[in-house]
């Protein structure tokens, strides 16, 4: 009966004491690499398939915000004694809840019926300061995204002004808990020029300036 040994290599990721994996909402091209060992001293492992696996719904929560790039990887032959590895990419959503975990499954299997399944915990970082970020597309037409974050619950409010200081638009006035945030702002009723957006969050307050281009 072959034997199969499961290695793995975690990159672009901080590693915890727990084996639970810190990673930053919103962060794209991440890495698992798995390596795949046959101890067997004899018996060569054929048709290896490595796929992530959808952990189930917990308590009706939609599911994790982890987007694995691939469905599954094959390994067609591993030799004695030998090691190969596969590469999965995943990617995490902006708006993933920080300071909770989720969990990515690997199942792994053969042609002759062996399986297992490797679990990895994620936990969500928060971010570690205030930040407004410059709006993208910039210039616009008609729509663009605003990001910013917050290391810690706040009172929000996120306001468009025209060039002479005049407030045309409330995107964002309520309170927000910690974590990578983005909104859309649509201009389609607004004359092309500069505009001006406000973050303020707590103590906190950052200007920064968008054109929009007709």
């Amino acid at each position: 009966m072959n034997k199969l040994l499961l290695l793995i290599l975690i990159t672009t990721i901080t590693i915890h004491s727990q084996t639970i994996y810190e990673v930053q909402p919103g962060t794209k091209g991440n890495k698992i690499n798995l390596t795949i060992a046959n101890i067997s001293e004899i018996n060569v492992a054929e048709g290896v398939s490595i796929s992530p696996t959808k952990p189930p719904l917990r308590g009706g929560l939609k599911r994790n915000a982890i987007n694995i790039n691939q469905e599954e990887q094959t390994i067609e032959r591993i030799e004695p004694g030998e090691e190969k590895q596969v590469t999965f990419t995943f990617d995490i959503d902006r708006n993933a809840p920080v300071n909770r975990k989720d969990t990515v499954e690997f199942m792994i299997t053969d042609k002759n019926g062996m399986s297992m399944m490797k679990t990895f915990i994620f936990n969500y970082t928060a971010p570690k300061e205030f930040r407004l970020e410059q709006n993208y597309p910039n210039p616009f037409n008609p729509s663009t995204t605003i990001q910013y974050q917050l290391p810690a619950n706040a009172k929000v409010t996120l306001k468009v002004y025209d060039i002479l200081g005049s407030e045309v638009a409330t995107l964002i006035d309520k309170e927000q808990e910690a974590g990578y945030k983005e909104v859309q702002f649509n201009a389609y009723s607004y004359a092309s020029g500069m505009y001006i957006y406000r973050l303020t969050a707590g103590r906190f307050s950052s200007v920064k300036k968008m054109l929009l281009v007709k």
